[in-house]
């Protein structure tokens, strides 16, 4: 299998839309992950830490928040460095990229702060010593 050439611009402009669509993707996984049973009365994002999806879920919120910001970082820097190349024929794909990778990178840190601030694990059963 022959690997894409990346000192074509084209082919910049291509991974970067690729990336883009990925970076967007994740976002909405990781929104979904990080706001599951959030209280709007109470400001709080509840979860089970003992049983289920929520005992996985403060590792997929890290995960997602690293895949998410690198992906949207590697479609910012390919459609940045493409675009306005003379030899670039498509001019759109590198700009699309790099908006979608500049959003996403922009609102990684902001869903993770939401849920550092705002999870509270359920308390299952009272503890007595």
């Amino acid at each position: 299998m022959k690997l894409p050439n990346f000192r074509l611009y084209e082919t910049q402009a291509t991974a970067s839309l690729i990336a883009g669509v990925g970076c967007v993707i994740s976002l909405l996984c990781l929104s979904y992950v990080v706001f599951r049973n959030f209280d709007m009365k109470m400001g709080v994002i509840s979860y089970n830490s003992e049983a289920g999806m929520g005992q996985y879920r403060s590792t997929l919120v890290m995960l997602g928040s690293v895949t998410t910001g690198g992906l949207g970082a590697l479609a910012a820097i390919l459609g940045y460095s493409s675009l306005g190349q003379k030899r670039n024929t498509t001019q759109g794909r590198s700009a699309l990229g790099l908006i979608l990778g500049a959003i996403a990178v922009g609102l990684t840190p902001v869903l993770f702060y939401a849920w550092r601030t705002m999870s509270e694990a359920i308390i299952q059963k009272a503890t007595t010593t």
